[in-house]
């Protein structure tokens, strides 16, 4: 394999494992076994890897390591049994918009660079972008389900959270199932492929 192939297939595999930790939470206690913040510097590392490739991807670069940051400071104040957001509403705000368009830009690029190099027929490009909006909606509706006033919904208020959260997690493993596919295009047929790390 290539230097070029090597490393955007590399960069593919920490984007899809990026969407792992930003999307599967276990706690012990109130600690999370997989932080979000690994996930926003698996994609940070992925932006560098891939920026050779979609230029445009260089301008998310801030966004993420401001994400990283947010969720890191996050994650360490869970040590303590707390938590960063729900105290001032602007800056959750601010984060989850920001969040949002990091989000729907990143897999934008992915479907951009799925068009160019996926096999003839093959419809890559439009499985991330169908992916990609899904994924944008269902995180956004479950956000949005916990401010509605609990007596607005009354004892439906949490299933339907949960009916979102199960949903959005099971187009996060399609929009993993989907980077993982388009890193297949970067692997010679001949050579194996490196760990899903690498």
């Amino acid at each position: 394999m290539n230097a070029d192939r090597e490393q955007i297939y590399s960069g593919l595999s920490h984007a899809a494992w990026g969407y792992f930790f930003l999307n599967f939470d276990f706690n012990f206690n109130t600690v999370s076994i997989f932080p979000r913040f690994v996930g926003f510097l698996l994609l940070l590392s992925a932006i560098d890897k891939l920026s050779g490739e979609r230029r445009d991807l260089a301008l998310l670069r801030p966004l993420t390591m401001l994400l990283a940051v947010w969720s890191g400071l996050d994650w360490l104040v869970s040590w303590a049994g707390g938590d960063v957001d729900g105290h001032i509403l602007f800056l959750d705000l601010l984060v989850a918009a920001a969040g949002l368009y990091f989000q729907f830009q990143f897999l934008t690029d992915m479907a951009a660079l799925a068009e160019q190099y996926q096999a003839e027929g093959d419809a890559l490009d439009q499985r991330l972008r169908r992916r990609r909006t899904a994924y944008i909606v269902l995180v956004t509706a479950t956000a949005l389900i916990f401010d509605v006033p609990a007596g607005l919904l009354g004892e439906w208020r949490e299933m339907v959270a949960l009916a979102l959260a199960v949903a959005a997690c099971i187009v996060a493993l399609l929009v993993m199932t989907a980077l993982f596919s388009l890193r297949r295009c970067f692997r010679e047929t001949e050579a194996e492929g490196p760990s899903s790390f690498s």
